[in-house]
């Protein structure tokens, strides 16, 4: 099957590519093609197939297990920003009423009858994403997990997609209104809890 490795940023990205002038050359051209086989397809299966595919590939380079060049910040950036742009594109095809198709796309591709959903807001998730990566408990391998792979992990256990994760968390952090309004919650039920067990 035909996917977006076959693109310079994927070339690159497979080696320990450090130029960001070349790697942000090779992301634009990334884009133009992803956006142009897209708008040359009909069938709604057929590209997300592609695309899902396409993000299973970059998101190998990035395992620590295939990851000769973990230390190379700016390829791990570039490769995370590819998923992510392939999620946002994901997501368009997904809810587009460009194309015809019998299946009810409202809800995740992947989720099933009997596995877990989150209902929150995709505010409420980020919100409990920052707390846990800078209390540092969740461990990625040898090392304390990152803000971006809390999300993936969260994202991916409770079947939700979300885009622009690092401008969504910037908006949250720059309300004015309550700081932690989900915690709070979360933190005002289990005093409920407790105080209830202790009657």
């Amino acid at each position: 099957m035909k996917t977006l490795i076959h693109t310079r940023i994927y070339a690159l990205l497979t080696q320990n590519e450090s130029n960001p002038s070349e790697l942000a050359h090779a992301y634009e051209e990334f884009i133009e093609t992803m956006t142009e086989m897209v708008a040359n397809f009909d069938n709604r299966d057929d590209i997300l197939r592609i695309l899902y595919y396409s993000r299973v590939e970059f998101d190998v380079l990035s395992h620590p297990s295939f990851n000769r060049y973990s230390n190379n910040v700016l390829r791990t950036t570039f490769i995370y920003k590819i998923m992510y742009i392939l999620d946002c594109e994901i997501n368009i095809v997904s809810n587009s009423t460009k194309y015809s198709s019998n299946q009810d796309y409202s809800f995740p591709l992947s989720y099933q009858d009997g596995e877990l959903l989150w209902t929150g807001t995709q505010q409420e998730l980020l919100e409990h994403a920052v707390a846990l990566h800078k209390n540092g408990i969740i461990m990625y391998g040898n090392r304390k997990a990152r803000f971006i792979e809390i999300v993936r992990a969260l994202s991916s256990t409770f079947h939700i997609t979300i885009n622009d994760v690092y401008v969504k968390k910037t908006r949250m952090l720059d309300r004015s209104t309550a700081v932690t309004p989900f915690l709070d919650k979360l933190k005002k039920a289990y005093e409920q809890v407790v105080e209830r067990h202790l009657r």
